[in-house]
């Protein structure tokens, strides 16, 4: 499924993973206490040591709360379901993942 995938550090120093769709207003996050468990996440999408280490480390240089995105990408559904990241449907409210 081709959806875009973001990061964010909170206040209490977790970070956020958003998973949303391209031009759809669904948006799924989670946050992990620790940047280990974060980075287990992104993999498991399928996203580069590289293109991971560059991001999180431009987000620590960051304020609190502020985004980035990662290049759009197809992560398979089931890796979706898996990490518990259920999008919804903008117009009917049923999960299309």
């Amino acid at each position: 499924m081709l959806v875009i995938v973001s990061v964010r550090r909170l206040d209490n120093d977790r970070i956020e993973i958003g998973v949303a769709r391209p031009q759809h207003d669904s948006n799924r996050t989670h946050n992990y206490p620790s940047e280990k468990e974060a980075r287990a996440v992104l993999s498991d999408f399928g996203i580069s040591e590289e293109l991971m280490a560059s991001h999180l480390k431009l987000l620590a240089q960051m304020g609190p709360s502020q985004q980035l995105k990662f290049p759009s990408m197809n992560v398979p559904q089931h890796e979706l379901r898996s990490k518990r990241f259920r999008l919804l449907c903008v117009f009917c409210g049923q999960s299309i993942v």
